[in-house]
C-alpha cells in the first residue's frame, strides 16, 4: 500500500486597470484577476476548476500532477461599481476544487499571495472625494418699474456638484449673506443638484449705494 494525500492551492491576484489614465478609479473600470492553481498532494488531480462568487471565471478545466502549478489557464474580469469605489476596494475568494485519482474531490479557498494561508484578496481602490458650487442671483424686480429700490430681493439658486469619484453625504450650503434653504443631500460621483438649495436676500440702502451684492456661499 502507498500513501495518497491529495491536496490543492488556490492564489488569487487582482490588478486594477486605470483605463481613461486619469490615475484613479472610476465606475466601470476593470480588475484583471489571475489565478494560479497548485498541487500540493502527491497524486494527479483532475477536473480541476476555480469558482468565484464575485466573477464568471474563464478557463479549465485542467489536470496537474503532483508538485505541478498552473498560472495561464483561469482568468476573470471585474467591472467596478460606485459601491466599490466608496468602499476603497474590493474583497473576495475563489475556491479551487478537482477530484484524485479514486474520484474523491480535493478543495481549497484562495489566498491573496500564499499556498499556505486562505486569505481574501484585496484590490484598493483610489478615492478622490470632490465638490464644487455654483450660486447665481437674480435680482427681483418687484414693483416693476426697472430699477433696484430698497427691499426689493435677489433670489439665489444653488448648483451642487460633486466632482470627485465616491459618494458625498451630508451635503450643505452656508452663506453668510442668507440663510439658505434646503438640505443635507447626498450625490454620487458625476450626480449634480440645482433645485434643493435656495435663498432669498432682501436689498439695503447700502447695496444700492454700492451698486451690486458681492458674496459668496
Amino acid at each position: 500500500e502507498l500513501c495518497q494525500s491529495a491536496d490543492i492551492a488556490l492564489i488569487k491576484m487582482g490588478v486594477f486597470n486605470d483605463e481613461n489614465g486619469d490615475g484613479c478609479s472610476d465606475i466601470d473600470e476593470t480588475i484583471s484577476y489571475a489565478f494560479t492553481v497548485i498541487n500540493t498532494g502527491n497524486v494527479t488531480l483532475t477536473d480541476i476548476m476555480v469558482t468565484d462568487p464575485l466573477v464568471t471565471i474563464s478557463g479549465g478545466p485542467i489536470t496537474l500532477t503532483s508538485g505541478e502549478s498552473n498560472t495561464g489557464t483561469f482568468t476573470a474580469t471585474y467591472s467596478i461599481t460606485q459601491t466599490d469605489i466608496d468602499s476603497g476596494g474590493v474583497i473576495n475568494q475563489a475556491t479551487v476544487s478537482g477530484l484524485d485519482y479514486n474520484s474523491i474531490t480535493v478543495s481549497d479557498q484562495s489566498d491573496d499571495n500564499s499556498e499556505f494561508e486562505n486569505d481574501p484578496t484585496t484590490t484598493q481602490l483610489c478615492q478622490d472625494p470632490s465638490i464644487a458650487l455654483i450660486k447665481v442671483g437674480t435680482f427681483i424686480d418687484e414693483d416693476e418699474d426697472g430699477c433696484t429700490n430698497v427691499d426689493e430681493t435677489i433670489n439665489y439658486a444653488f448648483t451642487v456638484m460633486n466632482t470627485g469619484n465616491v459618494t458625498l453625504t451630508g451635503i450643505m450650503v452656508t452663506d453668510p449673506l442668507v440663510t439658505v434653504s434646503g438640505g443635507p443631500i447626498a450625490l454620487a460621483s458625476g450626480d449634480s443638484d440645482a433645485i434643493s438649495f435656495t435663498a432669498t436676500y432682501s436689498i439695503t440702502q447700502a447695496n444700492i449705494d454700492a451698486g451690486e451684492v458681492i458674496n459668496q456661499a
